[in-house]
């Protein structure tokens, strides 16, 4: 089967290097997060597996870019890149924290368009977008403000934070990294009818009843996975995660 990735697609970031893979992983990272948040990835999938990084404006080597403030449009231009990379094997989605938001919408538009769909979702450390509580929106933090917030969030790199020539180059990419949420209104009726996974953390923030609304938008039973750790259990527990998503990738193939 003849591999179809773009070479110069600035969405993909490719860290398998297996020539003949038989199933794609599309992975989205969290906020502030970039593509290479799955690199460590690509040593404990199989070769059966294309490992795929999804790099938007404003974030990692594309940082110079516009980023996209709202879902709709991240999704709209993400889609007219990849929509090649859809029809020739079968593929998966995964997104931490922000990225399952983008993952899930990227899945209803699929649906909705009639294109082929991920044989599974992968969901992980993200409430179900319409449990979301914003008490107060990123948009009218300062730049102190915000950059307190990304500190106590703790999945910001520490010389990042403590360069501020650098961290004003990624500030636009990050603020628009949270208006995704903020800016976000869940209006479908449809229910996904995509096989589902969803990750949490146990000592997540994130209130288990939220995870679990995730099944109000589900077709079939979804499968919810505890994972030992905080928000970013992605890196904590990363053998652990990883091995389940291998998992699951074998039990649909």
């Amino acid at each position: 089967m003849k591999n179809l990735t773009p070479v110069k697609n600035p969405w993909i970031v490719t860290h398998s290097s297996s020539r003949r893979p038989t199933q794609r992983l599309f992975c989205f990272p969290y906020a502030g997060g970039n593509a290479q948040v799955f690199r460590a990835w690509a040593d404990r999938l199989p070769p059966s597996i294309e490992l795929i990084g999804i790099q938007a404006p404003g974030k990692g080597s594309r940082v110079l870019e516009t980023p996209y403030s709202t879902l709709r449009e991240l999704v709209a231009a993400l889609l007219a890149d990849i929509e090649p990379l859809l029809f020739d094997r079968p593929f998966s989605f995964f997104g931490h924290s922000n990225g399952a938001l983008v993952a899930f919408e990227l899945s209803c538009v699929l649906q909705e368009r009639g294109l082929p769909l991920p044989q599974h979702l992968f969901l992980s450390a993200s409430p179900a977008p319409w449990t979301r509580v914003i008490d107060r929106p990123y948009s009218a933090m300062s730049d102190d403000e915000f950059i307190g917030m990304l500190e106590s969030l703790s999945g910001t790199p520490p010389e990042v934070l403590r360069n501020r020539d650098l961290l004003d180059l990624f500030l636009p990419g990050l603020r628009a990294d949270f208006s995704l949420a903020e800016n976000y209104a869940f209006g479908r009726r449809r229910k996904l009818s995509v096989p589902t996974s969803i990750f949490y953390g146990a000592q997540d923030e994130i209130e288990e009843v939220q995870i679990r609304s995730w099944q109000q938008q589900l077709e079939s039973e979804a499968r919810f996975e505890q994972i030992p750790g905080g928000h970013f259990f992605i890196h904590s527990h990363v053998e652990l995660l990883t091995d389940l998503v291998v998992r699951q990738l074998a039990a649909a193939a």
